[in-house]
């Protein structure tokens, strides 16, 4: 049988003997100066993930994780540095999880990063990748910064985030604290609203959190894409019914605290403003949201 006839039995036997291609994990070296990797790589995906981060895995399958690469690094004096590379399935979900918990500055990987407190994160195209070590300015961050740029450089960018995320209005947002989630756990996570799913949140819809500053009439804007308008409408329902039954008509609430609580839908979007310290603000908030982008009818 000629060569060319082999090729395709070989590589689906190889495929389906289980043997794993090169991941971006592997465009870093295994050794580093005084660093070296430590055993084998491990691999983590939906079912295994509470083995590895157990307490922390419910973050990461509220997006669309699929698995993780760990690699350990041995370095001076029994220092260790240990890198994370998850492959999120989307840009959106690599964004999400990295916005999550992003509270450093800048310093210039991928699509977005920060490092602080021997912790370093960034997202590229649909991975999400973090380092943690001893906290060590002169020896530990320096090789993360390396390692880091390694796996960087190797990973090809798609997408600039959420979509749902150009529909922020610019004036007085905290750019830094956009957050982006699927999933009521994480929302509370980030603003407590209910010990029950009251916005009827899954895999599906797409939230973004966002804080505007305003000196006496700051807010909270939570933003959410529903997969259709029905789902839209009873989100909608639920919320006023849970949180707002004072205001069904309205949409509007004079809050015992003084702020007030301001609820808008349209198609399949969902808007919810919290904590205004002044209504006009957040009625000004609102129209801004629906008059950017594309009408949002969906299905």
């Amino acid at each position: 049988m000629k060569a060319w006839l082999l090729l395709p039995i070989l590589v689906g036997l190889w495929l389906g003997a289980g043997v794993v291609m090169a991941g971006p994990i592997d465009s870093a070296p295994r050794s580093l100066g005084d660093w070296r990797a430590r055993n084998p790589d491990e691999v983590y995906d939906r079912d295994t993930l509470y083995d590895y981060i157990d307490g922390g895995a419910e973050l990461y399958l509220s997006y669309d994780f699929r698995e993780v690469h760990v690699r350990r690094y041995a370095g001076p004096d029994g220092s260790e540095i240990v890198m994370d590379v998850y492959d999120m399935g989307r840009p959106d979900d690599a964004f999400g999880v990295f916005s999550v918990e992003r509270m450093d500055e800048e310093i210039g990987l991928g699509q977005g990063s920060e490092y602080g407190g021997g912790l370093l994160r960034f997202w590229k195209g649909r991975f999400f990748v973090s380092l943690l070590g001893p906290g060590d300015e002169k020896t530990s961050r320096p090789a993360m910064m390396e390692l880091a740029g390694a796996v960087a450089r190797a990973l090809p960018a798609s997408g600039s985030g959420p979509e749902l995320l150009t529909r922020l209005p610019a004036e007085g947002l905290a750019a830094q604290e956009v957050r982006f989630f699927r999933s009521a756990g994480v929302l509370n996570r980030l603003y407590f609203l209910a010990d029950r799913n009251i916005l009827q949140l899954d895999r599906e819809c797409e939230g973004v959190l966002a804080r505007y500053g305003r000196a006496g009439a700051g807010a909270f804007l939570i933003l959410i894409r529903y997969p259709s308008r029905e789902r839209a409408d009873r989100a909608h329902a639920s919320f006023m019914s849970a949180y707002l039954p004072e205001a069904r008509d309205a949409g509007e609430w004079h809050v015992e605290d003084g702020t007030w609580t301001l609820v808008r839908r349209r198609g399949r979007l969902l808007a919810l403003v919290l904590d205004a310290g002044d209504p006009e603000y957040g009625r000004r908030l609102l129209r801004a949201v629906f008059s950017k982008g594309k009408p949002d009818h969906g299905r």
